[in-house]
């Protein structure tokens, strides 16, 4: 009886924004001044479903909208998914440092990672 008490608590207590592990930023300069410079973006999170019923629509961070890759493209419920992005031109305007709109079964969800941990700056030669 207390093992079906405790696997129904569980399942209850079971929120979909507990798939995010880490989210991480770095600033990069290259070395000439013609290469410019950016940030990169990574988020490393646990699939709550495979890729038919859980997409990421759009990742948003420090007032811009970023661009961004899946990797791996197909993927099963539970395995490790990364996420490289980068800036684009379009600007986002809000009080939270970042958004993560996804889908997860037909419907639309919205997570705010608490912080993004910033990485040393990477300076190309």
């Amino acid at each position: 009886m207390n093992k079906y008490l405790f696997l129904l608590v569980a399942l209850i207590s079971c929120n979909t924004q507990n798939f995010l592990i880490s989210s991480t930023y770095q600033h990069w300069t290259g070395g000439r001044p013609e290469t410019g410079s950016g940030t990169n973006y990574k988020f490393k999170l646990i699939a709550p479903d495979n890729e038919l019923s859980f997409k990421i629509e759009s990742l948003k961070a420090h007032q811009r909208v970023l661009k961004f890759n899946l990797s791996p493209e197909k993927y099963e419920k539970g395995d490790t998914i990364m996420i490289f992005a980068y800036k684009s031109e379009e600007d986002w305007h809000s009080n939270n440092v970042c958004e993560i709109q996804y889908q997860l079964k037909n419907k639309k969800h919205i997570f705010f990672p608490k912080k993004l941990k910033e990485i040393d700056r990477l300076l190309y030669p």
